[in-house]
């Protein structure tokens, strides 16, 4: 009685069955073993110049999404090898996501913008920002937490400002380059060259520091001369985003300087 169950078409159907969701549980694991290591890759060759704080929430929502994916499709080939018919739970299941999805706009809005900013590396933590929400609204502070829903700024007068990631609609980073200010100045020959130019610069350098800037980066060249007057190239770099490198306010506040040192006229030989 045993054998002819043994030989029963039922029950090589039932191993065959058990072979294939075998073959499809290796085979989930290896493809999912293998998307984790590629989202690691990928996160490693596009980030490792930059380190920036946010690539371990990105890397985990990839690997979550990737687990989801292996994990449905998975499940979808399991049924079907059982002979589930799996048609009407697939409609059922779109319908579910429509309504879902309609019922939550807003935040599926501000979810994808969020992964769009998050993957277009447009701001990282830290960086001085100037977000014009869709209405209009401008918010300028600088970033303190970003996520996928919303971005989270410190303004300047330190409040805490939370801006949904699918209402922004502008976005001015001021901290990816460094701000610089240049102008010439034409003042008449006093001395050699080398003193001159030595002198403008400690101006300058005097004017960078009561700005808070003693670390800019200064450059004095001459450019110019003529019989009676050389013309220097002040310029003045700053990785700071929140200098105010006004040119007429150096080039006034040095121009006064030279005039207290006799340089120009109106200054301490006039008087």
């Amino acid at each position: 009685m045993i054998a002819p169950q043994l030989d029963s078409a039922d029950f090589r159907a039932l191993v065959g069955h058990l072979e294939a969701t075998i073959v499809a549980l290796a085979l989930a694991i290896v493809v999912w073993r293998v998307a984790l290591a590629v989202v690691d890759r990928v996160f490693a060759r596009r980030f490792i110049s930059t380190h920036l704080p946010r690539v371990a929430t990105f890397s985990t929502l990839s690997k979550s999404v990737v687990g989801l994916l292996v994990l449905v499709a998975g499940a979808l080939a399991l049924l079907n090898v059982w002979s589930v018919d799996v048609v009407p739970a697939v409609w059922s299941a779109g319908f579910i996501t429509a309504a879902l999805a309609f019922g939550s706009q807003n935040l599926v809005r501000d979810i994808v913008t969020g992964f769009f900013f998050l993957f277009e590396d447009q701001y990282d933590v830290g960086d001085r920002v100037e977000l014009v929400t869709s209405g209009g609204q401008m918010v300028a502070g600088r970033v303190d937490a970003m996520g996928l829903r919303t971005t989270r700024i410190i303004d300047r007068q330190g409040r805490f400002v939370v801006v949904a990631n699918g209402n922004i609609a502008l976005v001015t980073n001021a901290s990816r380059l460094p701000t610089t200010a240049g102008f010439a100045l034409t003042v008449p020959w006093k001395g050699d060259a080398l003193a001159m130019r030595q002198t403008v610069e400690a101006h300058a350098r005097a004017i960078a520091a009561d700005a808070g800037l003693a670390d800019a980066q200064i450059r004095v060249s001459l450019v110019e001369t003529t019989a009676d007057n050389a013309t220097f190239r002040i310029e003045m770099r700053t990785s700071d985003a929140e200098a105010d490198l006004d040119r007429s306010d150096m080039r006034e506040r040095i121009a006064a300087m030279l005039q207290r040192e006799g340089w120009l006229p109106g200054g301490a030989e006039a008087g």
